[in-house]
């Protein structure tokens, strides 16, 4: 793995998809910063930042690659508001991660509404990333738009099977919560992608609202067993901090300020 990221090439199908979602993409760090607007410089925190044009333009690539949204490609550990107890699970997971990964083992957070799983999730989803790590971040609908996508163009089919099958990580976001979407072959999906991913050794990332019953309500008790028996589990707990995190942006906003990617 190359572990400067500036120097990593996106495969040609990759990049070439990104760049029509992203044409500025195509011009290159010279001529485009998803941070400054090549201005040179951006106000972050009441200073003003010069910006490392080359790495923005780098991280923005390979994030956006992987799935993962503008929001959380700006955020870092120290706005996550939740207990500090989350910390233990992650570093253990992050700390052995090559045993982990050979396992096939991925993480589960479990946990109500607002109480962070998702930015965990994505922030460990970067980390590894910035390892070298070939990952993906989907929620299940869009994992279930994009797997019938592919039984009639088989572009799509090549795509769902190295973003959804290969990748050596791959994070379902907010499980359950496609039930309400009235989205048919839930389970089917759910069933497919998951044991091909855990008979090949690859492992997933899953957050959800969802406790033990109703996962197995919704998936089968089979999709549970897979679950427990390939994850490491979290439960993230504490108060909904969104009202915090949405008062945080509001003022950066009225300071002018500019996150950088992270």
């Amino acid at each position: 793995m190359v572990n400067d990221i500036r120097y990593r090439v996106l495969p040609d199908a990759d990049f070439e998809r990104l760049c029509r979602k992203e044409p500025n993409l195509a011009k290159g760090y010279e001529q485009w910063c998803p941070t400054c607007d090549k201005r040179g410089s951006y106000i972050w925190q009441d200073a003003e930042v010069e910006c490392d044009c080359e790495t923005q333009v780098a991280l923005f690539k390979w994030y956006a690659t992987s799935g993962i949204g503008s929001t959380y490609q700006r955020l870092s550990w120290h706005d996550y508001q939740g207990p500090g107890t989350i910390f233990v699970g992650v570093s253990k997971y992050t700390d052995n991660i090559i045993e982990f990964a050979r396992q096939g083992m991925g993480l589960y957070l479990s946990g109500d509404v607002g109480t962070g799983k998702t930015m965990v999730a994505n922030l460990v989803l970067k980390w590894l990333v910035r390892q070298g790590y070939t990952c993906f971040a989907t929620t299940f609908a869009q994992m279930i738009e994009m797997y019938t996508a592919g039984w009639s163009d088989k572009d799509e089919k090549a795509w769902f099977q190295r973003k959804f099958l290969s990748s050596q990580f791959l994070l379902l976001d907010d499980i359950g919560k496609e039930r309400d979407t009235k989205i048919a072959l839930n389970e089917t999906t759910f069933d497919a992608v998951l044991r091909q991913r855990v008979s090949d050794g690859r492992p997933t990332l899953i957050t959800t609202n969802l406790d033990r019953n109703a996962l197995r309500d919704g998936y089968g008790s089979a999709i549970l067993s897979l679950i427990r028996e390939q994850s490491l589990e979290e439960v993230v707990t504490g108060a909904d901090f969104r009202p915090q995190a949405n008062s945080r942006r509001v003022q950066e906003v009225l300071k002018g300020w500019t996150r950088p990617i992270v």
